[in-house]
């Protein structure tokens, strides 16, 4: 019986030699976190709006995480929020916005490089007019990490009135990284007061 013989065609792009397994495995973790970051901002809306997961998955997750962050906003201002809520959702505007720029030149930009020289490598988002080097990217892990336990106190702080026993409670955040500086000032307008509030978890106010 003749063995058949599993082919693999190869890639015309000369960009992937210029970036290791181990770098695009990493991109491939960041990709996984924006994800959830994104997925987590839609459950506080969802919370927020006290609405069950069916009508949820019509209403909310479709909508695009700026608007899922500008809904939140919004009902913040009709006083939906503690103080320690607010306190996080205030940490968490910006770091969304950071969040946004470094998954969409990532993601959505086009892997490119200068001349022969693989350190060169960078993402170009060209409906944007911006590079982000592998660098630049490989130096915001601490970043997103954060930015992740912030929407995970948020979330957490919110509980969920759809089921029973499920209060909101406080989370102790780490250390806030360094905001690297290429970042636009939006993404990097964090409180100037780095609180004890986020940093301690005290209690719900």
């Amino acid at each position: 019986m003749k063995s058949v013989s599993f082919g693999m065609i190869r890639t015309p792009y000369h960009f992937e030699a210029n970036l290791s397994d181990q770098e695009f495995q990493k991109i491939g973790q960041f990709a996984c976190r924006w994800a959830l970051i994104e997925h987590t901002i839609g459950n506080c809306l969802r919370v927020m709006l006290g609405m069950e997961m069916e009508p949820a998955t019509i209403m909310i997750f479709p909508l695009s995480l700026d608007l899922r962050m500008r809904r939140i906003r919004e009902l913040a201002k009709q006083r939906f929020l503690t103080g320690y809520q607010l306190a996080l959702l205030a940490e968490l505007r910006p770091l969304i916005k950071a969040m946004q720029y470094l998954r969409n030149t990532t993601l959505h930009g086009v892997a490119m490089n200068l001349g022969d020289d693989p350190d060169q490598t960078y993402f170009n988002l060209r409906s944007k007019g911006r590079n982000l080097t592998r660098g630049e990217l490989f130096s915001c892990e601490d970043l997103i990490n954060y930015t992740a336990h912030v929407t995970q106190a948020f979330r957490l702080s919110l509980g969920d009135k759809t089921y029973q026993d499920h209060e909101g409670h406080t989370y102790v955040l780490p250390d806030r990284p360094h905001i690297p500086e290429f970042l636009p000032p939006e993404c990097r307008k964090l409180p100037q007061d780095d609180t004890l509030l986020l940093r301690e978890g005290k209690p719900l106010q």
